[in-house]
């Protein structure tokens, strides 16, 4: 699963904002059908496990499981979302399932579950007591996803080289998660509003539509930074029916032409040497 080492280098350039916004928009529409889906089920599932805490009696016991229900099924979530752009990168032609996208995930939850608790924890401090550093963190650990599920490395090395990959572009990013900001909201609120005229039902009919929504476009614009910082001359995304076919995949075919040539010709020699023997064979009898 890992693309990366963490050592890869960083090529420094300025992030295009309309660029990242543009190919978000672009993956948006092209992953919307299993990216919706993935975040229905997993959305739908911690709201009716909300509705049920709500219900009970035990409000804290069921309290102390929807939180931990929620800590992994949004880092799984996030997980699965890059894998579903991950996939484009290498393949124009994938198609994997959601449920292949979220076993992938499940391989390195462990993982996500701690980038995520490190990076809610330090940017709600942050925010809480001085409001600017806790923007300063959110930006600087911005592609944190994307660098756990596509690299090697502790829950801990994924916030530095998250900072490495976004050094000297802070306020480039700042402005996109802004304007991901400004277009969550612009769903959310109108339909939260609607629905909180209305019955439980269409409530939580509600809940889980504007999240699904929301959540696949955040994420797909940080796997954009991500991909656009590290690899600038690969697109993000291939047409279907593209691979990306690199330098390196190049000298390798170079390398081993000769070696596949040969063990082509010593494949026709054992044949020729056993029709040979076949009509020696014919000849005397044997």
């Amino acid at each position: 699963m890992t693309d990366y080492a963490l050592s890869q280098p960083v090529q420094r350039l300025e992030l295009d904002r309309s660029a990242v916004l543009t190919q978000t928009w672009a993956l948006y529409k092209r992953l919307f059908v299993r990216s919706v889906l993935m975040s229905v089920v997993i959305f739908g599932g911690l709201q009716l496990v909300d509705s049920l805490v709500r219900a009970s009696n035990n409000r804290l016991l069921l309290g102390l499981l929807y939180i931990l229900l929620m800590v992994f099924g949004i880092a799984l979530l996030q997980g699965a979302l890059v894998e579903i752009v991950r996939d484009l990168h290498v393949d124009g032609d994938a198609e994997v399932s959601v449920l292949e996208l979220f076993r992938r995930a499940s391989g390195r939850v462990w993982k996500l579950v701690l980038v995520s608790l490190m990076y809610g924890l330090a940017v709600g401090l942050g925010s809480i007591l001085f409001v600017v550093p806790g923007i300063i963190l959110a930006v600087r650990w911005a592609v944190v996803v994307p660098v756990a599920m596509l690299e090697d490395g502790s829950a801990g090395s994924a916030l530095r080289r998250s900072r490495q990959i976004l050094a000297g572009n802070g306020w480039n990013v700042f402005k996109i998660l802004f304007v991901c900001g400004v277009l969550n909201a612009l769903v959310v609120i109108p339909v939260t509003l609607v629905a909180a005229r209305s019955g439980p039902l269409l409530q939580w009919i509600a809940a889980v539509l504007v999240t699904a929504l929301a959540a696949p476009y955040y994420a797909h614009a940080l796997t954009v930074i991500y991909y656009t910082l590290l690899e600038p001359g690969r697109p993000v995304a291939l047409e279907p029916g593209r691979r990306w076919e690199s330098v390196w995949t190049a000298q390798d075919d170079v390398e081993h032409a000769p070696t596949q040539a040969a063990e082509s010709r010593t494949e026709t020699l054992e044949e020729e040497y056993a029709r040979k023997y076949d009509e020696r064979a014919k000849q005397w009898g044997g």
